[in-house]
């Protein structure tokens, strides 16, 4: 069984133990996430199974997509709902436009320091075991992009809103900076990711939903829609699955497509995914290379 599972990961359990969940079901050799969701947050949670273990780092790396809520003036240490309330200030007199001018300073590439209370390894360790044990140490800034960012409810001390950001991206630590902004502080009480690798939550199933049999997988073909597609012979397939690395000589160049140095691809024979691979070379420069250069070097191979 090879495929993408998409779950709406329920409240109150890990993203690692989602996928053990699902996993007992399924009784897959192999099973991981795409990205993890911390316990509080629920939604889109893609599992990948057997093969499809291999394309994780391959997938659709779109922006990812949120709707959460920001409880305003009261502060919490893991800066979401399961933390020891550590401040509270009243948020005062706010309405929408404030909240809207609050967004706009986060659109576009900012800079966020990871929360103590994160997966983040400092020297070796998580970050999250040096905070439970009452440490705070000093942490680099990250880059990451918010694209969008819309209020879409606002009923005092509440904020639900929805974001658009990069991988990496701290909600938490999103909400916490708005919050401060706004003079009071605040927390996330509700996290849900509606979108994350091209799946959408429409497409999600419960835990309850596969116990139930509703199994519902995405083929790798699928999930790899947005790569350019080479077709091989079966010949050529053989050898590449033995680990031979793909020079001009081995390519038909009649009706190539075209792709840039750094371009991943997929290599397909008839209708089974052979490899993934990256292009060392520009297309457009084939005609003039030697017969014996190296095109694509592989970076997965499918058997």
């Amino acid at each position: 069984m090879n495929g993408v599972l998409i779950l709406d990961k329920p409240k109150g359990i890990t993203s690692q133990k989602a996928v053990s969940e699902v996993n007992k079901i399924i009784k897959a050799k192999r099973a991981g996430h795409t990205g993890t969701l911390d316990p509080f947050a629920t939604g889109v949670l893609p599992i990948c199974f057997n093969s499809a273990t291999k394309i994780i780092p391959y997938m659709k790396n779109d922006f990812k997509k949120y709707e959460a809520v920001l409880h305003l003036g009261i502060s919490t240490d893991t800066l979401d709902n399961t933390g020891k309330v550590i401040k509270e200030c009243a948020p005062g007199i706010l309405n929408k436009n404030v909240i809207i001018d609050a967004f706009s300073k986060y659109k576009g590439k900012i800079k966020q320091i990871p929360p103590m209370y994160s997966a983040v390894k400092k020297d070796g360790v998580r970050l999250y075991e040096l905070a439970r044990k009452g440490m705070e140490v000093e942490r680099a800034p990250r880059e990451v992009t918010i694209n969008k960012i819309e209020l879409l409810e606002f009923d005092s001390p509440f904020i639900r809103f929805m974001v658009e950001c990069s991988r990496g991206t701290y909600i938490r630590v999103l909400a916490e900076d708005i919050s401060n902004d706004l003079g009071c502080g605040g927390h996330l009480t509700e996290l849900r990711r509606i979108e994350s690798d091209g799946f959408n939550i429409d497409r999600a199933l419960t835990i309850e939903d596969v116990k139930n049999g509703n199994i519902e997988l995405t083929s790798l073909k699928d999930v790899l829609s947005h790569m350019t597609e080479i077709k091989v012979s079966s010949d050529l397939a053989s050898q590449i699955r033995q680990g031979k690395q793909l020079r001009k000589s081995h390519m038909n160049l009649n009706d190539f497509p075209d792709f840039n140095v750094g371009d991943h691809l997929k290599i397909y024979e008839d209708s089974s995914l052979v490899s993934i691979t990256e292009a060392m070379v520009n297309s457009s420069k084939l005609a003039t290379l030697d017969d014996q250069t190296i095109i694509f070097k592989l970076l997965r191979v499918f058997n």
